[in-house]
C-alpha cells in the first residue's frame, strides 16, 4: 500500500469525482483510477462504487476515510515536530544550478527554505552543465541541478526534469512571417542561441542541421543566458528553440507563440548531482527532503 494512494483516495473522497481529484492533484483521471484501483486490490475489498451520476464510498471505504484521515494527521504532526526542530539550523547551502533549474525548478524549493529556516544562508551560482559537475567534483558546491555532462563518473546523477524544447517566436512577428512558418520554411528567421558548449546550444543545433534550408541560414545571434533569449525574442528579434518552461508565461499571456514542427527538437534531461558515498551536511538534508515533498522527487 502506498501513501500517494491513500491521498489519491482522501481526495475522491473530499471532492466526490475522479475528474475534479485529478484536477486538483495536478495528475490524469487514468492516473486517479489506477491509484484507487490499486488501493482496493492491496486491501482485498472495494472503496469506492461510480455510477454515471455520482460517486459514493462504501462502508468499507468509509471506514478506510476515517483511519487515512487520522494516519495523514498523525504525519503532519511528525513533519511539524521535525520542522521545529530544524528552525534553528545555521549554515550555509551552497549549490549551483543551469539556468533552467535555478530560475524556474528551484524557487518554490528554495522559498520554503528562507521561510521556515531564517538561519541557512542560500548561495546559488549559475553555470553550464560541465561546470556545475566539476564544481560539485571539486567540492566548490555542495549540490547541483543541470543536464548531465559526460566524463564525471563518481559524481551520482539522479533525474529530476524532462523539459521539451520547443520553436519559440513573438505573436506579432509569427503573424508577419505565418505562412513560411506554417509551411515549415525557418529559412529568413534569424535564430537567437545559447552559446556553444550548453545542452540547449548542443539540441537547437541538431535540429537546424536537419532542416533543408540550414546551409542557406544566417548564422545565430549567441547569448549565454535563457532570460536574455527571452527578452529578445519578445522584442521581435527573431526565434530560439528553448526549454518551453522558460517561455510558458508569455505564451499563456499571448506574447510568444510556439512553431510547430514535423522534427521536434527533443527533451532535455535535467539532473541533482552529488558526490556519491559522502555524508551529507543538515542544510543538503533539508533541501533534498523538501524536493521530495514539493517536487516529487
Amino acid at each position: 500500500m502506498k501513501l500517494s494512494h491513500l491521498k489519491t483516495f482522501l481526495k475522491v473522497a473530499e471532492t466526490g469525482s475522479f475528474t475534479k481529484a485529478a484536477q486538483e492533484l495536478y495528475t490524469t483521471q487514468p492516473t486517479v483510477t489506477h491509484h484507487i484501483q490499486a488501493l482496493e486490490q492491496a486491501l482485498g475489498y472495494q472503496l469506492i462504487v461510480r455510477s454515471s451520476s455520482n460517486t459514493r464510498l462504501t462502508a468499507s471505504g468509509k471506514q478506510l476515510l476515517l483511519k487515512a484521515g487520522e494516519l495523514f494527521r498523525l504525519i503532519d504532526d511528525i513533519k511539524g515536530a521535525s520542522a521545529t526542530q530544524e528552525q534553528g539550523v545555521q549554515g550555509a547551502l551552497n549549490i549551483a544550478a543551469s539556468s533552467v533549474m535555478g530560475a524556474h525548478y528551484l524557487p518554490p524549493v528554495l522559498k520554503v527554505i528562507l521561510d521556515t529556516y531564517p538561519h541557512i544562508d542560500i548561495h546559488l551560482h549559475f553555470g553550464t552543465a560541465y561546470s556545475i559537475a566539476t564544481w560539485v567534483q571539486d567540492g566548490f558546491v555542495d549540490l547541483g541541478f543541470a543536464p548531465k555532462a559526460p566524463g564525471f563518473s563518481r559524481l551520482q546523477f539522479t533525474p529530476l526534469l524532462a523539459e521539451p524544447c520547443i520553436l519559440a517566436i513573438s505573436s506579432s512577428r509569427y503573424a508577419e512571417h505565418s505562412a513560411a512558418l506554417e509551411g515549415g520554411d525557418c529559412a529568413n528567421q534569424p535564430f537567437i542561441l545559447r552559446e556553444k558548449g550548453t545542452i540547449a546550444h548542443e539540441y537547437a543545433m541538431r535540429w537546424l542541421k536537419k532542416q533543408p534550408w540550414f546551409m542557406d541560414m544566417r548564422a545565430p545571434t549567441i547569448l549565454s543566458d535563457m532570460e536574455s533569449i527571452k527578452n529578445l525574442v519578445m522584442e521581435h528579434a527573431g526565434m530560439t528553440i528553448i526549454p518551453r518552461c522558460c517561455v510558458q508565461q508569455p505564451m499563456d499571456q499571448g506574447l510568444i507563440r510556439e512553431v510547430k514542427s514535423d522534427i521536434s527538437p527533443g527533451k532535455i534531461n535535467y539532473f541533482m548531482i552529488e558526490r556519491a558515498n559522502e555524508p551529507e551536511c543538515r542544510t543538503v538534508s533539508i533541501l533534498k527532503r523538501l524536493l521530495t515533498e514539493i517536487k516529487g522527487v
